[in-house]
């Protein structure tokens, strides 16, 4: 019918309906489909259909619109399966190079991004080649925290003066507080390669928890005789007794104890292990937690041989060799 009709308004109108079409399936279409926050698969199908039969709904107004326009008598050309099928192809057809724009526009979008960021990347780098040199621009830095840990551990040393004749537990906690801290801030060629300072702040830490919760059962640890002279470098042991002490709880009176932590050597390997540690908490962020630190230890200290844990029933039991 289209063709029938070789005049200028008709072509006209049928042309800004094409275009029409083309953006709003380029922008506002696929955008629905594609770009949604939840991915939902039936959008693309659900979106190429509504398009299509909104496109020949509008071409088959638009040719009513005409024939009234012009008083010319309807015939059986709208049943003509050419017209239909021309229809059909015009939809497809503009469907594909509406495809083609957006993939186009988001490519030159994403060009256009790695070109800013590199330019802000070498902008910083000209300005910091041209300024201070990186140690000159840290030392008022390295200078103001080395007085803050002074300053820190001035206070933690007051504290336990003051609290040595009053509370001892709390004393002995500021005493354990200052001997934690100063071994976080060393650095790692400061450290002894001995186990013995490991093996005695691993001790410290559970007796700073038995203090801050003395209402639970402790956490029992067990250390080989004559590992502490071993020249073994164990620095997962601390954050794996802060994972233990931090998901086991102790609120079960009917056990003296909530599990056994022990430290030993297996196969000239140090070894740690975990038997019956009793009521874990959030046994999903426990999970995580382990794997973070399995993964931590492999990719920057390489110190992990082996790591296997299981949780049954609330109870934890987990063999790690460094």
């Amino acid at each position: 019918m289209e063709l029938q009709m070789p005049d200028l308004k008709a072509l006209v109108f049928h042309s800004a309906a094409n275009v029409t079409f083309f953006y709003v399936f380029a922008r506002v279409i696929l955008n629905w489909a594609w770009r949604s926050d939840f991915h939902d698969w039936w959008r693309i199908p659900f979106g190429v259909a509504v398009s299509l039969i909104a496109f020949m709904l509008l071409k088959f107004l638009l040719d009513d619109v005409i024939l009234i326009q012009y008083e010319v008598k309807q015939s059986s050309a709208r049943s003509n399966i050419k017209i239909f099928s021309g229809y059909l192809y015009r939809g497809v057809f503009f469907m594909l190079c509406a495809l083609g724009y957006c993939y186009l526009f988001r490519f030159i979008k994403e060009r256009q991004q790695r070109q800013m960021l590199l330019e802000s990347y070498f902008n910083e780098l000209t300005l910091s080649s041209n300024g201070k040199s990186p140690l000159q621009q840290r030392l008022p830095g390295l200078l103001y925290t080395h007085q803050n840990m002074h300053h820190l551990f001035s206070c933690l040393n007051f504290i336990y003066l003051k609290l040595a004749d009053k509370d001892p537990d709390l004393a002995l906690f500021s005493y354990f507080s200052t001997d934690l801290v100063r071994y976080y801030i060393d650095p790692d060629t400061a450290k002894s390669t001995k186990l013995e300072k490991e093996l005695v702040l691993v001790s410290n830490l559970i007796k700073m928890d038995q203090i801050m919760f003395p209402e639970k059962m402790p956490l029992r640890l067990k250390i080989e005789k004559g590992i502490k002279d071993m020249d073994v470098s164990a620095t997962a042991l601390i954050p794996l007794t802060i994972l233990l002490l931090r998901f086991s709880t102790a609120k079960i009176k009917s056990q003296s104890n909530r599990g056994e932590f022990s430290i030993l050597m297996l196969d000239g390997q140090l070894c740690s292990r975990g038997s019956d540690i009793q009521c874990i908490e959030d046994s999903g962020s426990l999970k995580v937690a382990f794997e973070q630190l399995k993964v931590q230890m492999l990719t920057y200290k390489k110190e992990m041989v082996r790591f296997e844990y299981e949780i049954i029933h609330d109870t934890l039991n987990f063999e790690a060799v460094f």
